[in-house]
């Protein structure tokens, strides 16, 4: 037997951080202690074996883990009027996203997504991928400066490169300035989060203080003002054909009406935030994925060498990175960047042949679908071949779900994948990524899914 072949048969498993489950839902003292920790570690391991799972708490409430794929489209698609979005997200969001895409309900959602769909068709998407390339041979030039070799905090490097990538795309005109404004304000508002969630499942009032707050607020206003800033610059400048040229010119296509600016200012921070975070996620646990497990890294640049050569990847290459999009997929299987949807009973009714009392918080884990023991062989398992195209047509439609699904499925979804294409592929073909051997990060839910303590990775610079 070759010496390649040896080396083939003794590649072991990966089987990458993730949190221990209680065996039973936590009574709600320690719930929200542990919530406020890590939201994972409060998943009870009902929710990775079963199909539903509900326990009332003290005070006649009741929760509701839902993680079987028929009741998921069931919540989500068929019936999803009787499932709103919970008064929770709204006191979450609002202050910084106002009545945007992702918070608006009815009438007012309805028209917002009939106006920005059309900017986010997969053809027209693809015109950005030389400046997503452009954006990515920066960092690779940086990583290069600095030395052939050495330990890069990933996260960090992710959360810059795709900031750059939405400032180039959606956000142009803004400064260097007021991208540090953004990041600042970004990374205040979103680390209190589980603070203000574990307050609100307590029944305490948003007014209550909590560790941040503060901070929060101070980022919300301070996000709201930056972006103001950018579309004044922008409404007197020439027009650009670029995403946020677009959105200042599209109409709503039944009433011919434009989005007025806070509607704008809402909207535009909805894509930074959904945007760039959940794509730099997606990235950092991929490359992490990648370090860990060196065949299938040496896989994936094999097929970006095959695909497209030496030169930069192309708008009409990324269609054929296959097994590149089945790593981004893998790593979003195993460490979704959002973790967790809620929706609302808005009614008495019945969900798997069991009541639900109207008001009941019906949770959606989707970091425990993805790895639900009736759902995916070996789910704790690395393994990107649950995402070739053949096993893939296989999958239930909500089995997966990185990006939502039904009427409300993540407008940029199209959008992501490209742009985590194409970035991954450059970063693998210019550089290896090597892991320390130690670092073994825990999936921490701060609206996005982080590693806890960063992700640092040895990056080596290739010829």
């Amino acid at each position: 037997m070759s010496a390649a072949n040896q080396t083939t048969d003794v590649v072991a498993p990966i089987y990458p951080p993730t949190v221990t489950p209680p065996p039973w839902p936590l009574p709600l003292g320690r719930f929200l202690i542990t919530f406020v920790r890590n939201p994972l570690r409060t998943l009870p391991q009902a929710a990775y074996d079963e199909p539903l799972s509900i326990h009332r708490l003290r005070g006649g409430r009741t929760v509701a883990w839902v993680s079987d794929p028929g009741l998921i489209e069931q919540i989500l698609l068929h019936q999803a009027e009787d499932f709103p979005k919970t008064p929770l997200e709204r006191r979450i969001f609002a202050p910084v996203l106002g009545q945007g895409i992702l918070t608006a309900e009815g009438v007012a959602w309805r028209w917002q997504r009939r106006t920005v769909s059309p900017l986010f068709r997969h053809q027209q998407l693809l015109n950005h991928v030389p400046t997503i390339v452009a954006v990515g041979n920066g960092l690779v030039g940086r990583w290069r400066a600095g030395s052939a070799i050495g330990v890069r905090q990933i996260d960090r490097d992710m959360t810059d490169v795709t900031y750059d990538v939405i400032t180039h795309t959606i956000l142009a005109g803004g400064t260097e300035a007021d991208g540090a404004a953004i990041k600042r304000a970004a990374e205040g508002l979103l680390g209190t989060t589980s603070w203000e969630i574990a307050y609100a499942l307590a029944g305490l009032p948003e007014w209550v203080w909590h560790p941040g707050k503060g901070l929060a607020r101070r980022g919300a206003v301070e996000l709201r003002e930056v972006v103001g800033r950018i579309l004044a610059r922008r409404r007197v400048s020439e027009p650009k054909d670029d995403l946020l040229g677009r959105l200042l010119a599209a109409t709503d296509p039944e009433t011919e009406q434009p989005m007025a600016d806070e509607q704008l200012i809402d909207n535009l921070l909805t894509f930074l935030l959904a945007g760039h975070e959940t794509t730099a996620k997606a990235l950092t646990w991929s490359l992490y994925l990648l370090a860990r497990a060196p065949d299938v890294q040496d896989t994936l640049r094999a097929e970006v060498l095959a695909v497209c050569g030496t030169a930069d990847v192309g708008a009409s290459q990324i269609d054929g990175l296959v097994y590149t999009r089945m790593v981004l997929k893998e790593a979003m299987r195993l460490y979704p960047p959002v973790a967790i949807m809620s929706r609302l009973a808005g009614r008495d009714l019945q969900l798997g042949g069991q009541a639900l009392p109207k008001g009941t918080s019906v949770l959606l884990p989707i970091y425990a679908i993805h790895r639900h023991t009736k759902l995916w062989a070996d789910p704790g398992k690395f393994d990107p071949k649950r995402f070739t195209p053949e096993a893939e047509a296989g999958h239930q439609r909500t089995q997966y779900m990185p990006f939502g699904f039904g009427p409300r499925t993540c407008i940029g979804n199209s959008f992501a994948m490209i742009e985590a294409t194409a970035l991954l592929a450059t970063f693998v073909r210019a550089a290896r990524f090597d892991w320390d051997g130690h670092c073994l990060p825990e999936p921490v839910n701060r609206v996005t899914l982080r590693p806890k303590g960063g992700m640092p990775l040895r990056v080596t610079a290739l010829t």
